[in-house]
């Protein structure tokens, strides 16, 4: 639903154009935003109203031909349109990721591929062209269907082609400030519950003998949190974050043989504090204990899909700053889109939005400002 904010108007019609930019494209952005808001200002004669300033957002045009005038390929890919390149492009890579993480999870589970693709696939190899082919013609067919039912649609809201192209968008998006906080104190937090007398009286035997080894881990991670809060997204960082990934799915594997980590818990009972040993209950009430080491299992699957995720993004991260002639670290980004519009926050304190105040005065001839309260 469009808004009658002028604000989140231009604010809307930026995230759809944002869809068809490259990566790391937020100066234009930037430039757009700045150039909307003087035109809308222009047609309203020095005020911004939700008027001004979807004469200005219609004026720029549709979406993704300014994306690709601004910083397009200028060019097909194959059957694909130079204005769809983009985006296209990035949700494969997403998908193929995606794919990948999940193939490498369920591989450490011990499920082969050909059971996950079914042992029986007729006239290998041959077939696979013409899945492919199908596939992509369904695809297509989709996605003509889909752009019928969105024609009508204002500059300012996203087709639902461009909501599934966001995806792209959000798979890449630099980790925050608040991720990076995050994984500073969770990293030392955790580091320092794992080391806790109380806490290795109650782990089995086997998990304490890799206790350690994890705790040393989870301090990286409070390294690497802390270093994305200093610095941004660059390619030290993301060459960090790419290491502790690999580091984490090679644990990963100890730990998926080393089972449930949890032997005993505490008990207090006449006064006193004891262990309760888990094993022997389940074992005298002969209740199975498999299905824990299935959750960690599961556990362990889900952590390793986050880290071949990780691991995926940093090598194409890393990659496109190299081709765009960018070091080993400079101050990068935090993955947190400027907006014109106040948190909510900042209004109970009685801020107010970029260029509110010029919209409540009135400039006269002489210079004269006055407010229109």
């Amino acid at each position: 639903m469009s808004s009658n904010n002028p604000l989140e108007l231009i604010e809307q019609y930026l995230d759809r154009v944002r869809v068809y930019l490259p990566l790391d494209s937020e100066d234009t952005i930037i430039e757009l935003q700045t150039h909307l808001i003087e035109e809308a200002e222009r047609i309203g004669n020095g005020k911004m109203t939700a008027g001004s300033a979807m004469m200005a957002i219609e004026r720029m045009g549709d979406p993704k031909n300014v994306a690709n005038e601004y910083a397009g390929s200028g060019e097909k890919i194959g059957p694909v349109p130079a204005e769809y390149a983009n985006p296209v492009a990035r949700i494969t890579v997403v998908l193929v990721g995606i794919a990948a993480a999940f193939i490498i999870g369920l591989t450490m589970l011990g499920i082969p591929l050909t059971q996950l693709l079914g042992a029986d696939i007729q006239n290998w190899p041959v077939s696979i062209p013409i899945m492919i082919f199908l596939n992509v013609f369904i695809i297509v067919a989709i996605i003509g269907i889909i752009s019928l039912f969105d024609r009508e649609k204002p500059l300012t809201d996203k087709t639902t082609l461009e909501s599934i192209f966001g995806l792209g968008v959000e798979g890449f998006k630099p980790k925050g400030k608040l991720d990076a906080l995050g994984d500073l104190f969770m990293g030392i937090f955790w580091g320092f519950v794992l080391m806790l007398p109380q806490v290795v009286l109650v782990l089995s035997p086997e998990f304490v003998q890799v206790a350690m080894i994890v705790v040393v881990w989870l301090f990286a991670g409070a390294v690497r949190g802390a270093l994305f809060y200093i610095g941004g997204e660059n390619n030290f960082n993301l060459a960090v974050e790419g290491i502790l990934s690999s580091v984490w799915i090679a644990i990963a594997f100890i730990l998926i043989n080393v089972g449930w980590p949890v032997r005993y818990v505490w008990n207090y009972s006449d006064g006193a504090w004891t262990t309760f040993d888990l094993v022997q209950f389940f074992t005298e009430n002969e209740i199975p204990f498999p299905p824990f080491d299935w959750i960690w299992a599961f556990v362990m699957f889900i952590t390793v899909v986050i880290a071949v995720w990780r691991i995926f993004v940093s090598i194409m991260k890393i990659t496109m700053h190299l081709r765009a002639g960018k070091g080993i670290w400079w101050q990068g980004n935090w993955g947190e889109r400027r907006s014109l519009r106040t948190p909510l926050w900042k209004r109970i304190l009685g801020e107010h939005d970029q260029f509110e105040q010029q919209q409540k005065q009135t400039v006269y001839h002489d210079g004269y400002t006055e407010s229109d309260e």
